[in-house]
């Protein structure tokens, strides 16, 4: 099927991402690539049963799609529904590694969101394949109309690509893009394993099923959405979820501490970090070890993982 390209709606470009050639950085070969056999058309769809269900996918689009995909190296680029995606492979990966989602600000194409958050050494360390969709328009930011459905399809076109066993997801996203990490959590919990968010001002209400840890952060002179933040902050940890909050100097703008945070965060939840070591409370930034946890109100407990995410938290 890969000669027939110009016949179907999704389709795949190949190119560098990242600023960089990867070519000598993968562990696995060019030479052990072109020797990889892909599933017959029957197992292709028995897979996307397996893992999505009827009711989810257009199964003759993503078989499609499937098979156009085993082409390309170090990333690139692909089109579902219209919607470029961009993806950026790990130096070494295997069928565990995982795939981080980013979301950009409004309108951002996706490899601008890859550069800008520059999450390339994080993705390296864990074995992760990065993934951005470029989202411009007909209020993407809300799953259930159409944009979830392209996410859940460019996922499940990695998987397939490198034979990725599906596991849980991780959700980052600044303003607009933070709006689609949490709201796209809340529409499919079961799959997402922790998400973060920058500079947003939307936010799920009433419960999911899956508390996963959250990461929240907000420029204190953007105060609309610094108000909302905060708000669902203690909204989230009452109803049982670990979440971390911090303001941060300045107004709507993704500021190299929030990146750092980030990336600080998600080292730890990608570590299987689920215990932490202190406890940090909202605004006075008074830290107790984790075993006097009870001595911080549940609405104002900052889950610290480790040295680094308390001083990166720190006031």
């Amino acid at each position: 099927m890969g000669g027939s390209g110009n016949t179907v709606n999704a389709k795949l470009t190949c190119k560098r991402v990242v600023g960089k050639d990867m070519a000598n950085e993968r562990s696995t070969s060019n030479a052990e690539r072109s020797t990889l056999k892909f599933p017959s058309a029957l197992g292709v769809e028995r897979w996307v049963l397996s893992v999505f269900g009827k009711s989810l996918v257009d199964i003759q689009r993503v078989m499609a799609f499937f098979f156009l995909v085993a082409l390309g190296a170090g990333g690139g680029t692909m089109s579902v529904r219209g919607v470029e995606i961009v993806w950026r492979e790990p130096k070494a990966w295997s069928a565990e590694s995982r795939i981080m989602v980013l979301f950009g600000g409004r309108g951002w194409p996706g490899e601008k969101t890859l550069k800008t958050y520059a999450f390339d050494a994080l993705a390296d360390r864990h074995s992760l394949f990065l993934l951005s969709p470029s989202f411009a328009d007909r209020k993407y930011w809300e799953p259930a109309a159409w944009s979830g459905a392209v996410l859940r399809e460019a996922v499940a076109a990695l998987e397939m690509r490198y034979r990725l066993r599906p596991q849980k997801l991780f959700f980052y996203g600044f303003s607009a893009g933070g709006q689609c990490a949490n709201l796209f959590y809340a529409a499919m919990p079961e799959r997402v394993a922790a998400w973060g968010v920058h500079g947003c001002g939307v936010y799920f209400e009433g419960a999911v099923s899956n508390r996963a840890p959250a990461l929240v952060t907000c420029g204190e002179e953007d105060a609309e959405r610094l108000v909302i933040s905060r708000q669902f902050a203690y909204r989230y940890r009452e109803s049982g979820g670990a979440l971390l909050w911090k303001p941060l100097a300045g107004g709507h703008t993704l500021y190299p501490a929030a990146l750092a945070l980030a990336r600080a965060w998600f080292d730890a939840a990608l570590s299987g970090e689920t215990s932490p070591r202190f406890i940090g409370e909202d605004d006075t930034g008074r830290v107790v070890s984790a075993k006097d946890a009870s001595r911080i109100d549940v609405e104002f407990r900052n889950p610290l993982y480790n040295e680094m995410i308390r001083e990166l938290w720190r006031p």
